[in-house]
């Protein structure tokens, strides 16, 4: 009996840790390509407000400055803005089993679909274009990149394909001219330091 009671014991756990990965790889598949690169901006946030009370900690000791103390807050923010790149890239190929292909590598499945995206990018002097390719059931089409260098385009593998060519085509054209009209991140981290820079008045000036 104590036998049997610990076998029932090892499958009611190895139930419960399977169901957890379950849960976990079902909650991460929800992810999309939005909802990464917002989750960035919000760690992002929190990071510089956090860091932030030490500095303002470091200006009424007048160990600093208030020009270095405000300097290092656009620093912070610069560096968050300068590797969001690199952490999608990361995030995408963890989360979203993302897969960097060049132009010419979406040649070989789709030519006419890659000769389309070619011309586009020359038009709007956007160069080395790679393509993260996303195993998603949404139909999603993020870009971003550095100051209109080091472009990425999520696509999702579905739009890839010939017979979807139609829809993908005005879609990927439609998200190139957005990435060379925008500059989203920027003001957002501009923004990032705003906020950080009311919070370490209020922290250092205002309790006086």
């Amino acid at each position: 009996m104590l036998g049997v009671n610990k076998e029932r014991e090892h499958s009611f756990y190895r139930k419960g840790s399977n169901s957890g990965r379950a849960l976990r790889s079902e909650r991460w598949c929800s992810m999309s390509p939005t909802r990464i690169l917002r989750l960035y901006y919000l760690t992002a946030l929190i990071i510089g407000l956090v860091l932030t009370i030490p500095v303002s900690q470091l200006v009424k000791l007048t160990e600093l400055g208030a020009r270095g103390a405000f300097g290092l807050i656009l620093c912070w923010n610069v560096l968050f803005l300068m590797i969001l790149p690199l952490v999608l890239d990361w995030l995408e190929r963890r989360y979203l089993r993302a897969r960097f292909l060049a132009i010419n590598e979406i040649a070989k499945d789709n030519p006419q679909l890659a000769e389309v995206i070619a011309k586009q990018c020359e038009r709007l002097h956007i160069g080395g274009l790679k393509f993260a390719v996303v195993d998603t059931p949404s139909e999603e089409l993020l870009s971003y990149g550095l100051w209109r260098s080091n472009p990425r385009l999520i696509v999702p593998d579905a739009l890839l394909k010939p017979e979807n060519q139609d829809k993908a085509i005005p879609s990927v054209e439609a998200e190139l001219a957005r990435f060379t009209r925008r500059d989203d991140s920027t003001v957002i981290f501009l923004m990032f330091a705003a906020i950080q820079a009311m919070l370490l008045v209020f922290l250092v000036w205002l309790p006086q």
